[in-house]
């Protein structure tokens, strides 16, 4: 049972320490599980869960304060001023450091009704991260720079967008999804 027992831990160690590098859309969908996380033990303000508007994602030149700095922003809440929360991520996706900034997006907010502004964020995201297969999606998965949340009209029915762009092409990845974060389509736009 002992030998059992070791056994157990040291092929545990050895998974977790096989942990593969994160990619840039892996990180930006990290930032919006850390943003619920923060909210839920009440270190930053609950409007980045239902005012989140973008996230911007870039691997950092000072590899001693993370290897990703992920700067998310809020549309205009209710009151006060709209904010941005600054997180750096390591290699592996941990986060390591966070800060609330000012000069969040001064946009109207989007009201988002069945799922929050994170969650749909979250879930374009999954799309880029399940299809990474994919050629033209995998562009957008190791270079994404940034993805903003929008709500249109698409055979008159509301939809959540979320327009994603990469430093290794000049396309945009246009991800549809019901107001309940189901996927509807995904599109690639010059």
């Amino acid at each position: 049972m002992k030998s059992l027992l070791t056994i157990a831990a040291v092929l545990m160690f050895s998974v977790t320490g096989l942990a593969q590098e994160v990619t840039l859309a892996k990180a930006a969908e990290l930032t919006a599980h850390r943003i619920d996380r923060l909210v839920t033990l009440g270190k930053i303000d609950s409007g980045f869960i239902s005012h989140l508007d973008s996230i911007e994602i870039a691997p950092t030149a000072d590899k001693s304060a993370g290897a990703f700095r992920a700067v998310a922003s809020q549309t205009q809440p209710e009151t006060g001023a709209a904010l941005k929360l600054e997180v750096y991520f390591d290699e592996k996706g941990k986060a390591l450091s966070y800060q609330v900034l000012p000069d969040g997006e001064q946009g109207p907010d989007n009201a988002w009704t069945e799922k929050d502004a994170a969650s749909l964020m979250e879930n374009a995201l999954h799309y880029v991260l399940e299809n990474n297969g994919d050629e033209t999606v995998a562009l957008f998965d190791q270079g994404l720079s940034s993805i903003k949340l929008i709500k249109v009209q698409q055979d008159g029915k509301e939809m959540a967008l979320g327009v994603m762009h990469s430093t290794l092409t000049n396309l945009t990845l246009n991800v549809y999804l019901n107001l309940d974060g189901s996927f509807v389509a995904a599109e690639v736009a010059q």
